[in-house]
């Protein structure tokens, strides 16, 4: 994995181009701009206040957190607590490097929590008494940027106090409440190796707690506030000058009668990315899946990793269920139950899956198609009404492009000096023509890396790229300033022809790196080639280069986002009576169901944006809302009374 260190030792001898040209990372990302902060006073949390970002996508809980200016995911931390974390760096929410950016630390992502009712719980005043700690997991970098010694992760306890104004044009007097911020806890930037053997032998995240204490906090307006300082180095090219100093956090529980001897959570889930049951890409055309089936498929299996956050081992089962979203087609694959240990002892616990049977359909006559994927966790012991378990939904797309990236850029690619090249292999399996390439370009401190360059497909020399089939000249990397991890689309002014093995690259015609997406938590770096004019070479860094070719004369298919499910928004959630849902077009809306973790429905109701779940026993529910034109979104639904 890149780390800055790494990175800044090669860019220290770049100035000696013409003896040491090469490719190197540089760091790259997306969450919330700070400059765009919401404050609802309206908002109040009672205790046990608690999030494993676990039920939202890319954006925190309305019901838990005010500035919305952070990045929740599953791919920029490295084996987190609980599946996803939310992640603070330097660039808002659209890639842009904030502008108050400098070589000195400044102030960049923050997250803050709604008001946090300490007053009181139950019509009983809360006391120091009562052993309230606050906790959360936190690391460096992950799969991002990790940051310098320089840049700080800070944690600030707030609380209201009244302050008596006098209004000079009015001439009176008015009560004012305001927020006293009080820092709590700091830690400076560390490389993630370091960070890891400090954590201990399969340690990704590292826990602090902190007990609330000082009286002034037991109000009911107790707020927590996180925020980072970055920097940007001078050393690096303006080019580089992209996302980083990343810091993932996980599991934030705040809640009384917790003591540091004895602090569990009832809870067995899974972490990790989860897989692709691909052997090759992440995703690819259905013509080209049905042509070699059972050569595209994975034989060799996966890994699926589980935390146990309770106070006991656990003897839990894992199972997938995989539904074709088109056809009544599912499939079901159940794993032998197996002992999970405690999470603070082992850390995550790893497990090897086969599915031996397992296949896509490779009969159906779409053009597209995608299959909707739920791993699941479920408490088989004595223990199961009392620990909960677990379930992720994943999808799988069969579009008209191939993909080995997972859509999230978790760094940079680039070359040095100009006039240079590099490429990604492909392989069709049957005769093609290609429309175009997709691509994802990171956005660099004031743009500076708006520069040319040629799109150029090569046919195969014996594993490497050989001569040039297409030309495209003088292109420019492209953003989105409103959509998030949004991928161009450079059409051909020709029908390019490709069968077998095939490259795609760009010819960078600058000194500076053009600072494409790269995908460094998917390992694609055999596939991946750079010639800075000593012929071509296979990549040394470990990732995917976001280069995505579109087959097909039809030109450019999105496809379904493949986190749309997920982005469904419901709040409370866990919820314990009423929850609510937003976002989505009511008009449009037509039935509620939920299920439980075997899939069966529990519950089924006529759309409504407010529904009483109050029925349903404390667990892990999948909510799918379904449209009248048959499309439907799901989101994890967790019930905690």
């Amino acid at each position: 994995m890149m780390n800055k260190t790494i990175l800044l030792i090669l860019l220290a001898f770049a100035g000696l181009l013409s003896s040491n040209a090469q490719e190197y990372l540089t760091s790259f990302g997306y969450n919330e701009n700070a400059d765009n902060q919401r404050d609802r006073d309206e908002v109040y949390a009672t205790l046990p206040f608690f999030d494993d970002f676990s039920t939202t996508y890319r954006y925190t809980d309305d019901s838990r957190w005010l500035w919305n200016n952070a990045y929740v995911s599953s791919n920029f931390p490295l084996m987190p607590v609980n599946y996803s974390a939310v992640t603070l760096d330097v660039a808002d929410r659209y890639g842009k490097i904030y502008s108050r950016g400098s070589s000195n630390p400044f102030v960049a992502d923050t997250l803050k929590s709604v008001k946090i009712r300490l007053d009181s719980l139950d019509n009983q005043a809360l006391t120091p008494a009562d052993s309230l700690y606050f906790s959360f997991y936190y690391q460096p970098g992950g799969y991002g940027d990790c940051p310098e010694r320089f840049d700080s992760l800070v944690l600030q306890f707030g609380y209201g106090y009244d302050v008596e104004v006098y209004d000079s044009v009015n001439q009176h007097s008015y009560t004012e409440r305001r927020t006293h911020w009080r820092q709590m806890w700091a830690t400076q930037g560390i490389e993630i190796d370091t960070f890891l053997q400090y954590c201990g032998e399969n340690q990704y995240f590292k826990k602090v707690m902190i007990p609330i204490t000082d009286t002034c906090f037991f109000v009911d307006d107790f707020q927590v506030l996180f925020f980072n300082y970055g920097t940007l180095p001078t050393q690096m090219y303006p080019n580089d000058r992209s996302n980083m100093d990343m810091w993932n956090i996980d599991f934030v529980y705040l809640d009384r009668n917790r003591s540091i001897a004895n602090d569990t959570y009832p809870l067995v889930s899974l972490t990790g990315i989860m897989p692709s049951f691909l052997r090759r890409y992440q995703s690819m055309p259905y013509k080209h899946y049905k042509e070699n089936p059972i050569a595209s498929i994975d034989i060799d299996g996966y890994d699926i990793n589980m935390s146990n956050l309770d106070v006991n081992t656990h003897q839990v089962k894992y199972s997938c269920k995989v539904n074709d979203n088109n056809s009544s087609w599912n499939y079901t694959y159940e794993h032998n139950p197996l002992v999970v240990n405690q999470y603070s002892n082992v850390g995550p616990v790893n497990e090897h899956v086969v599915m031996g049977d397992f296949i896509y359909p490779y009969t159906d006559s779409f053009d597209t198609t995608s299959y909707t994927i739920r791993h699941y966790i479920e408490v088989v012991d004595e223990h199961s009404g009392e620990v909960r378990g677990d379930s992720i939904v994943c999808h799988q797309g069969f579009y008209n492009y191939f993909a080995y990236d997972d859509g999230t850029p978790e760094m940079g690619y680039g070359l040095v000096p100009s006039d240079t090249y590099f490429a990604t292999q492909f392989t069709v399996n049957r005769l093609d023509t290609l429309s175009g390439v997709q691509m994802l370009f990171n956005r660099t401190y004031n743009d500076a890396n708006f520069n040319f360059f040629d799109i150029i497909v090569w046919y195969d020399n014996n594993g490497k790229p050989g001569d040039i089939i297409y030309k495209l000249e003088n292109q420019r990397p492209q953003w989105n300033d409103s959509l998030i991890y949004k991928f161009s689309f450079y059409k051909f002014d020709r029908v390019v022809k490709v069968n077998s093995t095939f490259y795609v690259g760009i010819r960078q015609r600058y000194s500076k790196t053009i600072n494409i997406g790269f995908d460094s938590s998917v390992d694609n770096s055999q596939y991946n080639f750079y010639d800075v004019g000593s012929g071509w070479h296979n990549s040394a860094f470990p990732g995917s280069i976001m280069i995505r070719p579109v087959v097909g004369k039809k030109g450019y298919y999105i496809g379904v986002d493949e986190n749309d499910d997920v982005a469904l928004n419901i709040y409370p959630n866990p919820a314990q009576n009423v929850i609510h849902i937003e976002g989505l077009e009511e008009e449009l809306c037509d039935e509620v169901r939920i299920y439980d973790i075997t899939s069966s429905v529990v519950k089924c109701y006529p759309y409504c944006n407010e529904l009483n779940v109050s029925e349903l026993c404390n667990g892990t529910y999948m909510i799918r809302i379904i449209n009248k034109d048959g499309s439907n979104k799901t989101s994890k639904l967790l019930i905690s009374k």
